[in-house]
């Protein structure tokens, strides 16, 4: 008797859990129920997870929400409204692939960009390559990053294998990178950065927009796609031209029927 109570009580707090989550999770968040029902429904019994994320600085649930989803965290935390918003496109706008080039030539990358390309086949970024220091603050002994950004010390930091040292004062050092205008495939951007006499390039994985990044930048350059007719805008524009462009040429195809017709129709008259 008592066992089947607690059956029963355990499926309720299943039948709960399924309500609760069907009225408070979005559906953009995958929460796997048939892995998450019985454990959230115990930590939901325990008031484990009973966190309110308005404030995320100051969570004090979160601790013993982790410790009771235990090894299943990752797969359940979408299950009680503890994971961050998955926004995939904003992912995926971001995420991009680097590559170092072989046998790079800093001299003709450098005249090719530092004037503006009369063909518009590239737009053209320089900036202190010491500003990459404020961003990026590796640990180490080998590093030696004083406190204070405004010392005459340089940084010393690990870049082609070796250390190198920036004077973060100076700005006789500067990174330029080359945004290519038109969305190409990475082979392309590859190819194209290389002829160019780039060190590296950054490909970003969506809409395609290419960036060559110079010998002297101590990174993989701007981590934003800056491409000029490569963006969602841009891809938005060209098909709506090419909708235009199509409703144009079948405009003027039925008017060329409309013609023969009127042709057909005089000489019906004649006769």
């Amino acid at each position: 008797m008592w066992r089947s109570s607690q059956a029963l009580v355990s499926a309720a707090c299943v039948v709960v859990f399924l309500c609760v989550l069907s009225a408070c999770v979005p559906s953009t968040q995958a929460c796997n129920e048939a892995v998450c029902a019985s454990l959230v429904s115990k930590c939901m019994l325990l008031k484990s997870c009973e966190c309110n994320l308005m404030d995320k600085k100051n969570c004090t649930c979160c601790r013993d929400c982790h410790r009771c989803l235990a090894k299943l965290y990752t797969e359940c935390c979408s299950c009680v409204g503890m994971c961050p918003e998955n926004n995939l496109k904003d992912n995926t706008y971001r995420t991009s692939s680097v590559e170092e080039l072989s046998d790079p030539i800093p001299e003709l990358f450098n005249v090719l960009t530092e004037e503006e390309d009369p063909y518009l086949r590239w737009t053209t970024y320089t900036y202190p390559a010491h500003l990459d220091l404020l961003y990026f603050k590796p640990r180490g002994a080998d590093l030696n990053l004083p406190t204070d950004m405004g010392s005459t010390e340089g940084h010393r930091m690990r870049h082609n294998g070796h250390h190198v040292i920036v004077d973060s004062t100076s700005n006789s050092m500067n990174c330029s990178v080359a945004y290519m205008t038109h969305c190409m495939s990475l082979d392309k951007c590859r190819m194209s950065c290389k002829s160019m006499g780039a060190a590296r390039y950054r490909w970003f994985h969506e809409y395609g927009c290419c960036e060559c990044i110079g010998s002297t930048c101590l990174d993989f350059g701007k981590g934003e796609a800056l491409c000029l007719k490569c963006s969602a805008t841009s891809v938005d524009d060209e098909d709506d031209e090419e909708a235009d462009t199509n409703t144009h040429t079948e405009e003027d195809g039925n008017d060329g029927e409309d013609d023969d017709d009127e042709e057909i129709e005089v000489e019906d008259n004649g006769t």
